[in-house]
């Protein structure tokens, strides 16, 4: 059985603002790829501009296989500890969720779109069985 793969990426608030990171032409959410025995949030400090994160909630596990590898995306809601040393830009809500529904990775835009924008409840489990079609969700995800 192939390894999976994980990444993470992660929700940060303040107020009513969201935490964007540049992504090539993209805008995403803080976090990237975890290396093996790499703690799961060290990537998401690191792009947030904090000291450290502390998860507040799991709000969905995205699952695809892309080039015969299997991947896990696991994003969460997190609160910066520390000061904000930089890193991203804050924008209001109804930006971020223009910026982020321009992304061209599925396994990362749908995801993150459905759950800011409230048609996605905690821990929903994402599966693309094929990149290029929809992907299947429990529970189900409301449409746009």
């Amino acid at each position: 059985m192939a390894q999976v793969r994980v990444a993470v990426g992660a929700v940060v608030r303040r107020g009513r603002d969201v935490l964007l990171v540049r992504d090539g032409d993209d805008w995403a959410l803080p976090g990237g790829a975890v290396g093996d025995g790499e703690p799961l949030l060290r990537r998401v400090a690191a792009e947030a501009g904090y000291a450290d994160v502390v998860a507040e909630r799991l709000v969905w596990v995205a699952r695809y296989t892309a080039g015969g590898q299997r991947y896990e995306m696991i994003g969460f809601e997190v609160t910066g500890v520390g000061p904000h040393g930089g890193g991203g830009e804050w924008v209001a809500l109804g930006e971020a969720l223009q910026r982020l529904g321009t992304m061209w990775f599925a396994p990362i835009r749908e995801p993150a779109v459905a759950y800011l924008s409230g048609r996605a409840r905690v821990a929903t489990l994402w599966s693309w069985p094929d990149l290029d079609g929809p992907p299947d969700t429990v529970p189900p995800v409301s449409p746009a």
